[in-house]
């Protein structure tokens, strides 16, 4: 157990125990302590883990006991998204927190995320946001591509989402981001369709939307969300010489060497291309063990670190924004709540079949059909 660093996790969900994977998978972390309001499902989550033997969480119902008691040295956030910056901040504020891994979408504003981000580096604690894919093989032999010239000038890249911007694209405009070698996205154009009351983890959420990209090298890039049946994670990117169809798991590669479409189907550091649950297994120890080494000084950055995390939540926003004030946005964003917001509360998006309802309150226990965040 010497040198391994000590992870306390807030939240039992899939999402902190693809966290927990990470850490466990690396070999350079113990988890000492989980919180979660609920004991039943800190009893559950104990199982999946049990055959780890660097997992020895003490549990807790008040996660800011967890942080007195147990002084990790590192925080893993995996609420509902309202409670990304409340934990966030007091985490930060708790003295002895080295870093802090926060689930993704950052936070439910650009307030609240750079609050985020003022009050870790006011504490000197280093802030990453789950965006996992980064560290898929896939992803970064696209990228290496793009950088090696194989398809020339990246012209236009395509995705498709659903269930919300905020939840499912925000991984894909920062994966627009990575893919161009995180230049700037300068402008935003967009809208958006909600004629129902749906939420995502107690954050409003639109029905449909459109929205178009511009960065700072000219490239362009595109989500169509709900508009079509088709979702997946991934990005069709189109070249002056050539394209790329990219997945999760593999790539395929057309230009005027290839002869068609050649498949590449790249190993991780990790797990094997095929391995059980790939995707979510390779991107979570990839996060863990650069986050690792960036905490040990053995390396000076992370590749999902907050600002980054910042810049993909802005440009969802400012989908949102384009569609309130019916304009091209240019970035960096003026409004700091979520403008979708501000359109449904003045009226702009009247709800034509009422009735709220939560996506994902499915994954919630007994009578509580809100945040956890709402009663800590």
């Amino acid at each position: 157990m010497a040198g391994k660093l000590r992870v306390g996790v807030i939240g039992s969900g899939g999402m902190t125990q693809n966290h927990s994977r990470g850490y466990l998978n690396t070999g350079s972390y113990e988890i000492v302590a989980l919180a979660d309001l609920s004991p039943d499902v800190m009893d559950e989550y104990d199982e999946v883990f049990s055959e780890y033997d660097d997992y020895k969480a003490k549990h807790f119902t008040d996660f800011r006991e967890m942080l007195r008691s147990a002084k990790p040295e590192i925080v893993s956030i995996g609420v509902w998204h309202g409670g990304h910056a409340p934990m966030t901040v007091a985490a930060a504020a708790a003295g002895g927190v080295k870093a802090i891994l926060c689930e993704k979408p950052m936070a439910d504003s650009l307030g609240a995320a750079a609050t985020m981000l003022m009050v870790c580096k006011r504490h000197n604690v280093k802030l990453i946001i789950g965006h996992q894919r980064r560290f898929l093989p896939a992803y970064t032999l696209a990228k290496q591509m793009i950088e090696d010239g194989e398809i020339g000038e990246v012209r236009l890249i395509t995705s498709v989402a659903g269930d919300g911007l905020p939840n499912y694209a925000s991984h894909q405009t920062d994966m627009f981001r990575y893919l161009l070698g995180d230049v700037e996205c300068t402008w935003v154009m967009g809208n958006v369709e909600r004629e129902t009351d749906h939420w995502e983890r107690a954050t409003r959420i639109e029905d449909r939307a459109l929205a178009v990209f511009g960065f700072e090298n000219d490239a362009q890039a595109m989500i169509v969300s709900d508009l079509t049946p088709v979702r997946w994670q991934g990005a069709r990117i189109y070249g002056s010489e050539g394209m790329i169809n990219m997945t999760t798991d593999d790539l395929f590669l057309m230009n005027g060497k290839t002869a068609g479409w050649a498949h590449y189907k790249p190993d991780g550091e990790f797990f094997k291309y095929g391995s059980d649950r790939f995707e979510w297994v390779e991107g979570g120890a990839g996060q863990a063990r650069e986050l690792a080494d960036w905490v040990t000084g053995r390396t000076d950055y992370h590749r999902g670190n907050g600002d980054n995390g910042y810049k993909a939540l802005e440009m969802v926003h400012a989908v949102y924004e384009s569609a309130r004030l019916h304009v091209q946005v240019e970035l960096p964003m003026k409004t700091m709540v979520n403008p979708l917001d501000v359109m449904i509360d003045s009226g702009h998006l009247q709800v034509r079949y009422p009735g709220k309802h939560d996506i994902r309150a499915g994954r919630l226990r007994g009578e509580n059909l809100g945040a956890d965040s709402d009663n800590q």
